[in-house]
């Protein structure tokens, strides 16, 4: 868990102060000293959800990273004073520690269907010499319908130490909370789309919407009408969360404050 000069307050909860390249080495270290967690790869949606879902935000509090995946996460950071603080996108991360992470860490694909499993652990397989121990695709459910206990004796008789889950959030960060707690030596993360993304089912949204914070508009598949709204709804709720850390740092409060 980060230290509380290592965090930065944006409404209810706290974002690591990290960028891809130290996200590696934080998830590789903690993996490797068998010291596990979840990590949590947050955007403003998730940070919206956590100040009206008290679990939620409690969850987030006890991750082992909660890491910026949005930019108005990271402009966030920046006016708080940490400049280094970079986006890490949930794909991103994945195919990073897989291509070129240290090669004695096993990681293990959950979620998503058999033929995208297939497809992911050949495609890192052959291509990176990627360490992969496993892959499950769980049926559909709840999130507390799942069969924890043999999913985590899956794993740990993978020997995995890392594992990439590919369900929606809040889902797959309560789904990762309650594997650690029945595995508390592996790492968990949440990455949504990424394994189709990885495999090129699923298109990237383009590097000029991801610069300028506008990677949910691109991803919703709702009306305009309904995409307008959210947009503006989300623009109000940055807004009030800058306020909140100009007002903070004016009155001279820390950013894990």
């Amino acid at each position: 868990m980060p230290t509380s000069s290592e965090k930065y307050r944006i409404g209810k909860v706290h974002i690591t102060v990290t960028n891809p390249d130290d996200t590696k080495r934080r998830i590789e270290k903690a993996a490797l000293n068998g010291q596990g967690g979840y990590v949590c790869v947050s955007n403003m949606r998730m940070v919206k959800y956590a100040g009206k879902n008290p679990e939620y935000a409690n969850l987030m509090e006890q991750s082992l990273l909660n890491v910026p995946d949005g930019m108005p996460l990271v402009w966030c950071g920046h006016l708080w004073g940490y400049k280094k603080v970079a986006r890490v996108m949930g794909f991103e991360l994945m195919d990073l520690l897989l291509k070129s992470g240290d090669k004695s860490l096993p990681h293990y694909f959950l979620g998503d269907t058999q033929v995208v499993l297939d497809k992911l652990i050949t495609k890192y397989r052959t291509d990176f010499d990627s360490n992969i121990a496993g892959a499950y695709s769980p049926p559909f459910a709840e999130v507390n319908e799942f069969d924890y206990e043999s999913i985590a004796k899956m794993i740990a008789d993978s020997g995995a130490r890392i594992v990439w889950t590919a369900m929606r959030s809040p889902k797959q960060d309560f789904f990762n909370r309650r594997l650690t707690e029945i595995n508390p030596d592996i790492v968990c993360i949440g990455v949504g789309r990424a394994f189709r993304l990885a495999i090129g089912e699923f298109k990237d949204v383009p590097k000029a919407a991801k610069a300028f914070g506008l990677s949910g508009i691109w991803l919703r598949k709702t009306s305009l009408w309904n995409t307008l709204s959210w947009y503006f709804q989300s623009c109000f709720y940055l807004a009030y969360y800058f306020l909140q850390i100009v007002f903070s740092r004016l009155v001279d409060k820390k950013s894990y404050e």
